[in-house]
């Protein structure tokens, strides 16, 4: 949190920390394989690093909100007693172990991104989770869902760095240090502002609620095309990622950020980016088993409060299916 800060957007993930998350999801995922968690243990002994990967496992795996582990009260009607391996099972059960390990093996990819999210930044948010976080200079951050910043306060400039997720900044006025919010070749410089700036595989997008920023893109665009742009109120911004082009708008103010009051409103976009606004806000998984449905185009407000009703919602006009795994696993299908 210096000006001092270093980029390490390539830091790649540790490979002691990604064998304990796997051991974590696999053994979560078969809670009652006593020869799994056997191993996993003896994993966890065979080397201080190992024991020290696991429980930085175990508290980034809690801070995301990515599958809970079983209710209380789930746990307490069951018995501790020490159940005798059978040296045959049922095919019936072997299928059940194999599927909720190639389950497990499918969310160590999806989540390795989050956890490396997560031990990079200086404040987070779970899934689920929003945060109002007071910086040093009394700038307000409200941190949305599933969201990280890291932060590079200097003596000539006041940066922050938008890792992932959405933003919204109330800046506090110091003239003799500017403000800037950074991310993905994105540079948003205040200019006497309240302002919201989300980044997420599609687009990156920008909207002011009062003063005014200047957007700077370093990225690839069209020939042509600018590269800057300046928000009043109300003005707004969204750079494809895959095109670089800019789309620009104006709303009425209040319409900025309405995360923040658990709306997501989408125009024209495609029902991937609604699934995955939806994931940030469930306190469990979503897996997405029709990448072709995921094309598909949207425009609707989803309330984001009650996120598996959201996703319904947005699934049931083009076909889609919600089933339920269990009760933190979510299956998103075609028809």
């Amino acid at each position: 949190m210096t000006g001092h800060a270093t980029e390490d957007h390539d830091a790649p993930v540790d490979p002691i920390l990604e064998t304990a998350v796997d051991w974590l999801l696999k053994t979560r995922a078969c809670p009652h394989d006593e020869r799994l968690r056997s191993s996993a243990i003896v994993w966890r002994a065979a080397h201080p690093a190992h024991e020290q990967a696991w429980r930085k496992a175990e508290r980034v795996w809690k801070l995301t909100g990515a599958l809970p582990g079983r209710p209380a009260a789930a746990a307490a009607d069951t018995p501790a007693r020490v159940v005798p391996l059978r040296r045959r099972r049922s095919l019936g059960r072997m299928v059940a172990v194999t599927a909720a390990v190639a389950l497990a093996a499918s969310v160590v990819v999806a989540l390795l991104p989050t956890i490396e999210l997560h031990l990079r930044a200086d404040y987070v948010t779970a899934r689920g989770e929003q945060r109002r976080i007071t910086l040093e200079d009394g700038t307000l951050v409200i941190l949305a869902a599933d969201s990280a910043i890291r932060v590079a306060y200097g003596p000539s400039e006041r940066r922050v760095e938008l890792i992932g997720g959405d933003a919204f900044f109330t800046v506090a006025e110091d003239r003799s240090r500017p403000f800037a919010v950074t991310g993905d070749d994105l540079r948003v410089v205040d200019i006497g502002t309240a302002f919201a700036v989300g980044i997420d595989p599609e687009a990156l997008d920008i909207g002011v609620e009062s003063g005014a920023v200047h957007v700077a893109y370093a990225g690839a665009v069209p020939e042509g095309s600018p590269r800057d742009a300046r928000l009043d109120p109300g003005g707004r911004l969204r750079i494809d990622r895959a095109t670089g082009r800019f789309n620009q708008d104006r709303v009425q103010p209040a319409q900025i950020a309405l995360w923040r009051d658990g709306l997501l409103v989408v125009e024209n976009q495609s029902l991937g980016h609604v699934v995955a606004e939806i994931r940030r806000r469930y306190p469990g998984m979503i897996v997405v088993r029709d990448e072709a449905l995921m094309a598909r185009r949207v425009t609707g407000v989803y309330d984001l409060r009650n996120p598996e009703a959201a996703l319904r919602t947005a699934l049931l006009p083009h076909g889609g299916r919600v089933s339920t795994l269990t009760p933190y696993v979510l299956i998103v299908s075609g028809a």
